[in-house]
């Protein structure tokens, strides 16, 4: 996985974002510490199906390449097998596994001192990537141990999806035979109190549980997703 590293199992990528929103006009956006990045590094050197999980928080400027990149170049030619960038959103009862990337860039806030509207992830690249994680899979089997999933057809255009693009358009441009997509979590109870919020929650130690079943379903589904509808709405 890393430059010398003797370690020979296959593993798995897990991301999480830093903090964000201090400039965002609802209080509930702004987080100064990101609960997925907490749980990425709680997951970090855990095995899952003979898999080692290399947990991550993300920390970058202006886009998320700029600190994904470093971690493939460092991956001695071994790429993951299954590379799941996490984020929370804001006002969603559930854990979402998002189905589309968009190469778009178009922010509800500044994030770094910097508001894109409209730009790419990448100029020139794909308008849109679908994941290539089992995402019927996935949400079946998070449901199937008593946490709330959906699959989710919009990552939004903000940092989350940026993430989720960036993992897909390396995987593909690289020839990689990674597995990637992202899941979207739901506002940990401790900052939906913090804010006053009547807004839903999830406990952080079922997220924890639901991303480990992800991982564990995207390994079990490494031949395709199962042919079952969504059977879910987006308005």
């Amino acid at each position: 996985m890393t430059t010398g590293s003797t370690d020979d199992r296959p593993w798995v990528l897990v991301t999480g974002n830093g903090a964000y929103g201090d400039t965002a006009e609802r209080v509930g956006w702004q987080y100064d510490t990101n609960p997925s990045s907490e749980i990425a590094l709680h997951l970090d050197g855990e095995t899952v199906a003979g898999h080692l999980i290399r947990g991550v928080a993300l920390e970058w400027d202006r886009t998320p390449a700029e600190a994904i990149d470093p971690i493939l170049d460092a991956a001695d030619g071994r790429p993951p097998a299954v590379a799941i960038g996490l984020g929370v959103f804001s006002g969603r009862p559930t854990v979402s596994v998002e189905r589309t990337a968009v190469n778009v860039r178009d922010f509800q806030f500044a994030d770094g001192g910097h508001r894109p509207a409209g730009e790419p992830v990448f100029a020139g690249a794909p308008a849109a990537y679908l994941a290539t994680l089992p995402i019927k899979a996935i949400a079946q089997a998070i449901r199937g141990v008593g946490i709330p999933a959906l699959v989710s057809n919009s990552a939004s255009t903000h940092g989350c999806n940026s993430v989720m693009y960036t993992l897909l358009h390396r995987a593909a441009e690289r020839g990689f035979p990674t597995r990637a997509g992202f899941l979207h979590l739901p506002d940990p109870p401790a900052h939906v109190a913090s804010v006053g919020s009547d807004g839903p929650s999830m406990a952080v130690e079922l997220q924890i549980e639901a991303v480990r079943t992800a991982i564990a379903a995207a390994i079990a589904h490494s031949d395709g997703d199962i042919e079952l509808p969504a059977n879910e709405w987006e308005w």
